[in-house]
């Protein structure tokens, strides 16, 4: 039987990770975490003879993922907790809403698998220096080709061969893990779980909200981050955010919900979202229980990505009209064929449905449901 707190983060994702352990291995791995965390599962996984050959491997070729793929399947078909957990927490959370249509079997392969080429994808960028999606905001903060960065990793892995690990994945995972902690590349498990800090106070007034009583639900302003080193709020920023306020005090919807992370310069101590909250707060009078955070966001692909999360995770009316409101460039960027097809390429579909032009700041949407994907190859913000 999964505990009550694991089957919460399981519906909710991403944002009640870090109450069950490392925010990142929640939200760039849930399945494994999910296995880790359901001991019926843990024994026939750590039992099976086929996955146990694997036990030792560091990075996965096509064929040894293809193997434990399906083992995993033969395990779904003849373990009543392998198909609970499948059928139940893992279906319901949403985070592989792509494979949906898939067979309970086929979904555990298919999540298995995104997971595998995850640690892979995270091996390859920070012990080899592979270049990762974006080399200017998410390369290693190290020279991985340095004598110090090659003592380090040694040490890492030394240190992990004093564990005893009873799964068959946890010896990878576990070094890809280590790879992003030791490179400050915590990113995606900070300010979680969020519920219960930056938007606490958002979703009590969420729940109070006639929506009715508004043209949008949300207004969503994407964050610019600035290049200069110790500036926390870009000039282009805090202009976008003058814009959301304005449309926020003509009643166009009862949130802000401003999205960005830590992103420009790379490394930088500053999170674009909670900048532009305390704009809007000390510099607008922008209520703070008005105003949603996505602290999370690297890319215009993933600021939509992440508001409709946060929307559908918040439970907001998700057929509501919203607004994303932003300078004129950013806002004909997102209306053009070159961002849809920057969407597709990245994250493998449209993170929102848009449906017209308001003005030169606006466009309105409506949030689309694949956007709870998970995607470990962007292991910063999954």
């Amino acid at each position: 039987m999964i505990r009550r707190s694991l089957v919460l983060a399981a519906l909710l994702i991403l944002s009640a990770a870090c109450a069950l352990g490392n925010p990142v291995e929640e939200k760039n791995f849930l399945l494994l975490a999910l296995i880790e965390r359901t001991p019926a599962v843990a024994r026939a996984i750590a039992s099976d003879p086929e996955l146990a050959k694997l036990h030792e491997r560091r990075q996965w070729s096509d064929a040894e993922i293809a193997a434990a793929a399906d083992a995993l399947k033969r395990l779904y078909d003849n373990s009543a907790a392998v198909r609970e957990l499948t059928d139940g927490a893992l279906r319901r959370s949403r985070a592989y809403i792509r494979y949906d249509a898939k067979s309970g079997r086929e979904l555990l392969a298919a999540a298995w698998i995104d997971a595998a080429r995850g640690i892979d994808n995270i091996i390859d960028v920070y012990e080899t220096g592979k270049p990762p999606r974006y080399p200017l905001i998410d390369s290693p903060s190290s020279d991985v080709k340095s004598e110090a960065y090659t003592k380090l990793l040694r040490t890492v892995a030394s240190s992990l061969d004093e564990e005893h690990f009873t799964l068959f994945f946890q010896p990878s995972l576990q070094y890809a893990l280590q790879l992003l902690a030791i490179n400050n590349r915590d990113e995606a498990g900070r300010h979680e779980p969020m519920e219960e800090g930056v938007n606490a106070a958002a979703i009590r007034r969420i729940a109070a909200t006639d929506w009715k009583q508004f043209p949008y639900s949300v207004i969503v302003v994407p964050g610019y981050g600035p290049e200069k080193p110790g500036l926390r709020l870009a000039p282009e920023g805090r202009l976008r955010v003058e814009l959301a306020a304005r449309r926020y005090r003509q009643g166009k919807a009862p949130f802000i919900l401003v999205s960005g992370g830590y992103v420009h310069p790379a490394q930088t101590p500053y999170c674009e979202a909670l900048e532009m909250k305390h704009a809007l707060i000390s510099d607008y009078g922008i209520p703070a229980d008005a105003i949603i955070v996505d602290p999370h966001a690297r890319h215009t692909t993933t600021n939509l990505r992440n508001a409709a999360r946060l929307m559908y995770r918040y439970k907001m009316p998700f057929d509501h009209k919203a607004l994303i409101t932003t300078d004129s460039y950013q806002s004909s960027y997102i209306e053009s064929d070159p961002f849809s097809k920057r969407c597709d390429q990245d994250l493998g579909y449209q993170p929102a449905k848009l449906l017209g032009r308001v003005s030169q700041f606006d466009l309105e949407f409506t949030p689309r449901i694949e956007s709870m994907q998970i995607d470990p190859l962007d292991p910063l913000d999954p």
